[in-house]
């Protein structure tokens, strides 16, 4: 009997204690400069001044801006008035009902320096996930070179493979309901510092940046109470995306433990395993995995 055929999947790779991101770098007037002057002048309700001319003023606001970015790095520590979000409701389509509140699509926006100093974080977070390869092979989301198109490529070309040996696949495709929304900021914190190596004032920063955050809805000229975020990566956000990734990785693990082949799109994942006709028994693999991601998805 010929053993059956399965897309390799990855092996788990463990990091050694030496692969630990401590602490941010301070930058210089010439990386802020740039960041600032690349951005999008998209001003929030709660900037001092508008983007534009915040841009147009920078020369004379460089050193005071810098003094704001280093010393949140250097200390660990993130402003309160960057943790704060005016929600904006917009309609999904023009031509749905504006009585119902589902129609509406929530709009978050936070502050632009507080959106410039997450860029900073960002950057130098993303050459430490790069440098020791901690980020999931198979997730195609908010990555650079990375795509729907890439991740439709190489689902289709296993399956396809697979048919030419003769194999019969089976497809799951899981979908995640109000995934950004549902982080558990506690969880993500042990995930950053136990599978991704963060620690020291790094570690602090991120403790600071998930904690006391607050947001309020804005219509027209009425603003509602301020509420506090518990749960969910913050939205409107530059890390939103990267830590809901680093939050989902011991997905990965489970997975490659039953031997069945993935790939992952933000918070859609595509489970998948092909067996020749009479082996159908592999497919016990794929529905032990299923069974064990729902119970990780209960907790």
């Amino acid at each position: 009997m010929q053993p059956s055929i399965t897309v390799s999947h990855q092996i788990v790779r463990c990091r050694s204690p030496g692969e630990q991101f401590n602490s941010f770098s301070t930058i210089g007037q010439e990386e802020l400069y740039k960041l600032v002057k690349s951005s999008k002048p998209t001003t929030c309700m709660l900037d001092p001044i508008p983007s534009r001319l915040l841009k147009d003023l920078l020369p004379d606001l460089i050193d005071p801006l810098l003094n704001i970015i280093n010393s949140s790095l250097s200390l660990g520590y993130v402003p309160k008035t960057f943790k704060l979000a005016a929600i904006k409701p917009l309609i999904k389509k023009p031509q749905l009902d504006p009585n119902e509140l589902t129609n509406y699509r929530p709009i978050s926006n936070l502050p632009f320096l507080s959106k410039i100093l997450e860029k900073v974080v960002s950057s130098q977070l993303s050459s430490f996930l790069q440098k020791y390869d901690i980020c999931e092979d198979f997730q195609s989301g908010f990555r650079p070179y990375h795509s729907t198109e890439t991740a439709l490529i190489r689902v289709t070309n296993d399956l396809l493979l697979s048919s030419d040996r003769g194999c019969i696949s089976l497809l799951v495709l899981l979908d995640l309901s109000a995934a950004f929304d549902t982080v558990d900021h506690n969880i993500l914190l042990n995930r950053l510092e136990n599978y991704v190596g963060i620690s020291g004032s790094a570690l602090a920063w991120f403790k600071s940046y998930l904690s006391d955050r607050h947001q309020f809805v804005a219509v027209n000229d009425e603003v509602s109470y301020r509420s506090q975020v518990q749960y969910g990566v913050p939205r409107g956000s530059v890390l939103g995306p990267l830590l809901f990734t680093l939050y989902m990785l011991p997905l990965g693990d489970i997975i490659r433990k039953y031997g069945v082949s993935f790939h992952c799109y933000a918070d859609d994942t595509q489970l998948y395993i092909s067996s020749r006709p009479g082996e159908t028994y592999q497919f016990e693999k794929l529905m032990d995995c299923v069974v064990e991601l729902k119970k990780l998805d209960d907790k």
